[in-house]
């Protein structure tokens, strides 16, 4: 509980009314046509935590985390989407189905947390965390789009696609053309057969 009390305040927060954390949170962010957060951070390899709360909060205390690693050296760009957050009360996960989902419609604060215990190591007294680092340079949130009714085919694939349809085109076109030379000949064969019996008689 310490060392939760201890993540608690180191975290970075913002409450989400007008960014000046007075704590109030009564017109938040509306996000229900957004599928998550995407952030971009800077920090120590070591596990960190998105934490989103809402008017649930208020509420019973109830609030939604995320973890995401960061890499030693560099950048880590997170994609964290709102389905993936799992709800907590008072510090503990709440289980499954004791918690409504995440309503992205009143979000009232984001907050980025560090806690010992999820970095596998075994904090060795009780309240003494471990060092860490992270600079966070943006939070944004996404949405998820869906994919275009277009197949993609290959400039070979499509290639031979056409010259099957030419191949095709010109067979019917052969076939139409004997078939005309026909029908001229059958037409053109009645008379000359009239002309050659009149000139029996």
């Amino acid at each position: 509980a310490a060392a939760d009390a201890a993540a608690r305040a180191a975290a970075a927060g913002m409450d989400a009314d007008d960014g000046e954390g007075d704590g109030d949170g009564e017109a938040g962010l509306e996000l229900g046509e957004y599928s998550g957060l995407l952030l971009k951070a800077s920090g120590d390899g070591q596990i960190y935590t998105m934490v989103v709360r809402t008017s649930a909060y208020e509420l019973d205390g109830l609030e939604y985390r995320h973890d995401f690693r960061t890499r030693a050296k560099g950048f880590t760009t997170a994609r964290l989407p709102f389905a993936g957050f799992a709800p907590y009360r008072d510090g503990k996960p709440v289980q499954a189905g004791g918690a409504p989902e995440l309503d992205r419609r009143s979000i009232s604060g984001l907050a980025l947390g560090f806690y010992p215990q999820r970095q596998g190591v075994r904090v060795a007294k009780e309240g003494v965390g471990l060092p860490f680092y992270l600079s966070l340079a943006r939070v944004k949130a996404y949405r998820e789009r869906d994919e275009p009714e277009v197949v993609y085919l290959s400039a070979g694939a499509a290639a031979a696609d056409l010259a099957a349809d030419d191949a095709a085109a010109a067979v019917q076109q052969k076939d139409a053309a004997t078939a005309l030379a026909m029908e001229e000949q059958a037409a053109g064969g009645a008379p000359a057969g009239d002309e050659e019996e009149e000139e029996e008689e």
